[in-house]
């Protein structure tokens, strides 16, 4: 089985359970673009695309101010419950995987975005990843994950996911700038990054 099939198997067992969090995702996605989502240059009514989207909370928080966004995750169990979660809001939904390449026009978004997901790949996935979200957009990237410091919970959760957290931590931002013109880390809180990519 193929990492990327390990990680849909995973999220489609837990999607139910990890969308008991929606409501705190929620709380602390507002709370971060409250602060900084002046740093994205969105227009009004900007079209945004959230990658590895989970059960909606970054979507929810950004179609509350009046964005338009989109989300796709390969897992389709965390599709369902973040339609049911967002339901109260106009947001789309896909079933697509973002290494293969997604079903969009190329720049046709003015952020792409991606909320904890980068950390869960090894590199040759990520790549991939940093390309599509690349061709998709015509303003930033933005990667909202973990940044250098370590804690030793974390350390530990994250090696039991079997992910590659500690290659990401070490040189997510050095990878980045493979693909991408510019970019800017932006701690915003202890162990957690903004990385605003620019193209």
């Amino acid at each position: 089985m193929r990492e990327l099939d390990k990680h849909v198997s995973l999220f489609n067992r837990i999607a139910r359970v990890y969308n008991w969090f929606f409501q705190y995702q929620v709380k602390k996605y507002t709370a971060m673009l409250g602060q900084y989502h002046s740093l994205f240059k969105l227009p009004v009514a900007a079209n945004v695309l959230d990658i590895g989207c989970g059960t909606g909370a970054l979507l929810y928080s950004f179609a509350r101010l009046g964005y338009h966004v989109t989300g796709v995750d390969a897992a389709a169990a965390m599709i369902d419950q973040a339609k049911i979660s967002t339901q109260s809001l106009p947001i789309e939904y896909y079933v697509a995987d973002a290494t293969k390449g997604l079903p969009f026009a190329s720049h046709s978004f003015d952020l792409v975005i991606a909320s904890y997901v980068m950390h869960g790949f090894k590199y040759d996935l990520r790549s991939q990843i940093y390309q599509e979200a690349r061709r998709l957009t015509r303003g930033q990237v933005v990667f909202y994950d973990y940044n250098h410091k370590r804690r030793l919970v974390t350390d530990i959760v994250e090696w039991a996911e079997r992910g590659d957290y500690f290659n990401f931590i070490e040189h997510a931002a050095q990878e980045m700038h493979q693909v991408f013109k510019a970019v800017e880390v932006i701690d915003v809180a202890p162990q957690t990054a903004l990385y605003i990519c620019s193209v």
